[in-house]
């Protein structure tokens, strides 16, 4: 039997596994051990609903059922550069290096073409919302990233839901029009981000940022402590900051990488002020544990994860995201959030609660990016989502380009080949 583009519209999906974490408003079934769930489902106006009792539609054998995913952390005015780049041998600063002598190739005619291949990727593997990251050197108005982003989101509108974060420097807070560049970025919705290390990161320069962000109503964004350094305190400056200011909008601070290396002590500090504060975090698996710790003719000694287990056992909310693919920072990558999905679990150490960290890749990242349709599979909400030739989480992380069906609102995107046997190990 063959799963095809009129198999989804309104008809009754019968015998999925669903995650107990992503799952609302459906009863009836108990999660079985695995923190899987029996479900039956109807898809109605391109909403999901509870199946009434019955045999009437599509057996679906058992296999997995996940929302659309979200990709909250990615850079896609980079992506699919790498042949023009080359990729980093040195680490980050070297992958840096790259990168901005790229920056005179990068045409808006050239982004379109970029960030189009991205989202089709995006979209096929079954992402539904996205946050990129746009080297925002300009002001938005004369900015090549943004004008390209415009454009992309006009013309994906209803396809995949678009952030946008104006990356740059700390250090641009001393520019005269760093309030203008705020401002346009507060016009087109976008969220204000900057890259933040230690040295850069004053108190001076902090309130100057986070006395803008305030003016212009702007969430926060923040590529952090990206490294392996015990003595990087990016993190720790900025909630300091947070706190002097009386900041109240929502933060997302990205990488973490030296939180992982400072001792316990001081990690359990820091990592309860950042839960006091409310900051979600987002943790990039692929780009991190290829560049952090990296240098020629040696094997690298550190992982560059950030120590997520411990941020969510203080309550901090903490999603894996993509990052870059295909570019100066990382050279592989197909923006499949299953991929960094299970290379998060594997770098991690989290197989013992898989029910628990799909959420890095679904309802954290939507909860972080402020997304209330998304990220969970919602009695009367969209049927958005994934369905994978798979039948428990050993299936699920073992297969690499796991084949599967993406529904967006209810019509299917494509489709998998057809049901298979389940060939048990």
């Amino acid at each position: 039997m063959t799963m095809n583009r009129a198999t989804v519209g309104d008809t009754v999906l019968r015998n999925l596994h669903v995650p107990a974490t992503l799952l609302d408003g459906f009863s009836g079934s108990k999660a079985e051990k695995s923190g899987l769930v029996p479900v039956d489902l109807a898809i109605r106006d391109g909403r999901f609903f509870p199946a009434v009792p019955g045999k009437d539609g599509q057996d679906m054998g058992g296999r997995i059922l996940l929302p659309g995913f979200v990709d909250m952390h990615v850079h896609i005015d980079k992506a699919y550069t790498v042949h023009r780049t080359g990729f980093s041998q040195r680490g980050l600063g070297h992958a840096v290096e790259l990168s901005m002598s790229d920056s005179p190739n990068r045409t808006v005619d050239d982004m379109i073409e970029r960030m189009e291949r991205s989202l089709v990727a995006a979209e096929k593997h079954g992402t539904v919302a996205m946050r990129t990251h746009l080297d925002t050197l300009d002001a938005p108005e004369q900015s090549p990233a943004w004008i390209a982003y415009g454009e992309m989101k006009r013309a994906w509108k209803g396809r995949i839901k678009l952030q946008a974060v104006a990356l740059m420097a700390l250090s641009r807070v001393e520019e005269e029009a760093f309030a203008h560049r705020c401002a346009q970025v507060a016009e087109r919705g976008g969220i204000l981000g900057a890259f933040i290390d230690t040295k850069m990161a004053t108190p001076e320069r902090l309130d100057i940022y986070l006395g803008h962000a305030m003016d212009h109503g702007l969430d926060l964004d923040l590529h952090l402590d990206e490294t392996v350094d015990p003595d990087a305190d990016g993190l720790g400056r900025l909630l300091e900051g947070v706190v002097r200011k009386g900041y109240q909008g929502r933060i997302v601070a990205g990488h973490c990488c030296a939180l992982a290396q400072k001792t316990v002590t001081e990690q359990n500090a820091l990592i309860a002020k950042v839960a006091e504060a409310g900051v979600h975090v987002v943790s990039l698996p692929l780009s991190n544990g290829f560049l952090q710790d990296r240098a020629p003719h040696r094997t690298k000694r550190m992982v560059g994860l950030a120590p997520v287990q411990e941020l969510a056992a203080a309550g901090v909310n903490v999603a894996f995201a993509s990052d870059n693919v295909r570019d100066a920072f990382y050279p592989y990558g197909t923006y499949d959030m299953l991929e960094v999905q299970r290379s998060g679990t594997f770098l991690g150490q989290l197989e013992a609660d898989p029910g628990r960290w799909i959420e890095a890749v679904t309802r954290a990242p939507a909860l972080a990016m402020g997304l209330a349709d998304a990220g969970c599979i919602r009695a009367g909400g969209p049927a958005d989502g994934v369905i994978f030739e798979a039948w428990d989480w050993a299936d699920l992380y073992s297969g690499i380009g796991l084949e599967r069906s993406v529904f967006r609102g209810g019509r299917m995107l494509s489709a998998a080949a057809g049901f298979k046997t389940r060939e048990h190990a």
